[in-house]
């Protein structure tokens, strides 16, 4: 049963989430084209027909469905009898059988060693009166619109004939579709008479915006530049791929599904207890064949981080692969390596770039980093972060690699990211908690990336208070926010008197079962009887003692029921920094523990922490802990009275 749960659970990740966009107060907002440059794998791909017209689709997830029922029709006897081994413990037949699989269903998409398609193909045309928004329907079939709920968001505060779709053929490098993009905004700013244009760069997107600014910025063609979860300095992912290391990390990958499908209940706790290795296991036999198809794909060694992309030369025959490594070199030392320099040069130049970001959660992938579960942070922003699993130490100052003024605060409240060393500084946002793909399902971040989009209103991350540097994710999923009265989020200061509590849900009613903070002496009272419905907010009394200093790191958790859910008990931990006089003295050592140790784990042998925590029952365990200590607390407050 839970096979076939983590099974479905996969699939509906594949099918994606639904964004809802809502409706923008009447503002004035700019009236230039909007060129949406979608993520990877977003544009439709067809073969291209002797007389140079679009023929068959050979990608695209509207027909995705169609192309696996067709594998599965034919090699159904090998995916039963793969099947039927994996329940004997092997995963070899299912793992060629699905590898052979995808090779049937998108085999075409090859690359030789020179980085150059096999085939010709190509995406769909990126002519300005076929792909506006208000008319692309009539022009295509609505399916092959990519990046649709993006187009449905911004259309939200501006004409359906501003927005304009650019195709990208995602396996070609960023400099390549930079030099696309630049075409069609010419093309663009020609069709609508306007001089300039705004472009919003999602994931993908986001590198091949900032390549498209390295190399195009000067020109002025751009007002403002967004950059949403972008792989601009790539991912470890594709190291990952390329090394044949995926190993899934089915939490994360949990965690992932629930924000993408807005669900309000958390199974990854439930699902903890069950052992998901076979998922690696299948993958181990499936990722040979999707080399086959990926491999020389010059955007997947785009992708590659700087400091790694020249391990994986040998991996190759150097050769055979000879133009494809001439590329991909050419690209990090001349392009990657020097994008903060290029995307600072653009905003000096007048061009609004900003990025936003998400962060806090593991890579999907082997290689741990702070990432959005896809693009780590380092590579998304430029900003220095800790090791996975690790923090900077209390009393850690920025390091100040861009920014070296020492009265702005770029630390994150996590004390995990550096971001005075990003390529931006001033004009990045960390969203804590907050999945790759995931911002249009958070009413203020997409307010955020549509103002930044389409006015002037937020110059820089101190233009409001609203939109502070450092963010917490309040995706439903999450169920519960927490925030300190007098204080930015994520901080704690002298006036911090109170703690607000906020039910995210969107239909159940939730009750505060307990509040616990970790390296702060403070108590939270209140009523831990009040039910909040969904949308409400409960206020606790702080009291105790914040400390009269900074740069120190807290935590608090808290425990809460969600009535008529399937998993109703569940918690969250929402890390803080101390913010209440000068700097902590660092200890000496560069990093600490990112996590505070439960106060279950302090009670138990270490051998025996180890093996609760491997078994996945250690969350259980602090749970009802923390379910217990609040009874107590109550019973003392009850005999005092």
């Amino acid at each position: 049963m839970k096979k076939i749960i983590s099974i479905l659970l996969v699939i509906s990740l594949l099918l994606g989430a639904t964004a809802f966009a809502f409706a923008a107060e009447d503002e004035t907002y700019s009236d230039d084209p909007v060129i949406i440059v979608p993520g990877y794998g977003a544009s439709p791909l067809f073969m291209v027909n002797e007389d140079g017209s679009l023929g068959e689709q050979v990608w695209g997830w509207n027909i995705f469905a169609d192309a696996l029922m067709e594998q599965v029709k034919q090699k159904f006897p090998g995916l039963l009898t793969g099947a039927v081994m994996l329940t004997l413990g092997s995963a070899k037949q299912l793992g060629k059988t699905l590898g052979e699989a995808a090779v049937g269903m998108f085999g075409r998409l090859a690359f030789n060693g020179d980085g150059e398609s096999v085939y010709d193909i190509a995406p769909l045309p990126n002519d300005p009166a076929l792909c506006r928004l208000d008319v692309f329907e009539d022009s295509f079939d609505e399916d092959l619109y990519s990046e649709k709920e993006i187009g449905r968001t911004i259309d939200d505060y501006v004409p359906r004939s501003q927005i304009y779709n650019f195709a990208v053929d995602f396996r070609y490098g960023a400099r390549y579709n930079a030099d696309r993009l630049n075409e069609f905004v010419e093309e663009v700013k020609a069709a609508t008479g306007k001089d300039k244009v705004n472009l919003y760069g999602v994931s993908h997107g986001g590198q091949v915006t900032a390549a498209y600014l390295s190399k195009y910025g000067e020109r002025g063609d751009v007002r403002s530049a967004v950059m949403n979860v972008p792989a601009i300095g790539g991912t470890y992912m594709a190291y990952d791929v390329l090394t044949e290391n995926v190993r899934m990390q089915e939490d994360e990958l949990l965690l992932f599904i629930e924000n993408a499908l807005y669900l309000e209940q958390d199974f990854e706790l439930l699902l903890k207890t069950q052992p998901l290795e076979f998922l690696d296991d299948i993958l181990a036999e499936f990722m040979p064949y999707v080399k086959q198809i990926i491999g020389n794909w010059e955007s997947l060694w785009d992708f590659l981080p700087y400091e790694c992309y020249t391990e994986l030369f040998d991996t190759v025959d150097r050769e055979a692969c000879a133009g494809l490594i001439e590329k991909t070199t050419d690209f990090h030392e001349n392009t990657m390596a020097h994008f903060g320099e290029a995307l600072r040069a653009a905003r000096d130049n007048g061009i609004n770039v900003n990025i936003v970001a998400g962060t806090g959660n593991a890579h999907v992938t082997g290689t741990q980093q702070n990432s959005d579960a896809i693009i780590n942070v380092t590579s998304a922003t430029g900003a220095k972060t800790a090791p996975w699993g690790k923090r900077f130490a209390d009393g850690t100052a920025c390091a100040g690699g861009v920014c070296s003024d020492l009265t702005h605060e770029h630390m994150s409240p996590s004390m995990e990211i550096d971001a005075s060393c990003g390529y931006l500084p001033e004009n990045t946002w960390y969203v804590d908690g907050m999945f790759h793909g995931m911002s249009l399902n958070e009413s203020g971040i997409r307010e955020l990336l549509m103002r930044l989009l389409l006015t002037d209103e937020i110059a820089d991350i101190n233009s409001d208070p609203a939109y502070p540097q450092f963010l917490f994710s309040e995706n439903l999923a999450y169920a519960v926010y927490g925030e300190f009265s007098g204080a930015a989020p994520g901080f704690i200061t002298g006036d911090s008197d109170a703690y607000t509590v906020t039910n995210l849900s969107d239909q159940y009613d939730l009750k505060i079962l307990s509040i616990r903070a970790d390296g702060l002496d403070v108590r939270f009272e209140g009523d831990y009887g009040t039910v909040l419905a969904p949308g409400e907010s409960a206020r606790f009394s702080v009291t105790g003692s914040i400390p009269g200093i900074s740069a120190v790191r807290a935590a608090v958790t808290i425990t809460y029921l969600l009535k008529k859910s399937y998993t109703p008990l569940n918690s969250r931990t929402l890390p803080y920094t101390v913010k209440n006089g000068a700097p902590a003295q660092p200890a000496g050592e560069p990093y600490a523990d990112a996590d505070f140790v439960s106060p279950v784990a302090s009670l138990l042998p270490a051998g025996l922490h180890d093996v609760l925590k491997k078994a996945g029952l250690m969350g259980w365990l602090d749970l009802w802990f923390a379910l217990l200590t609040r009874l107590l607390d109550s019973v003392r407050a009850m005999l005092k009275f």
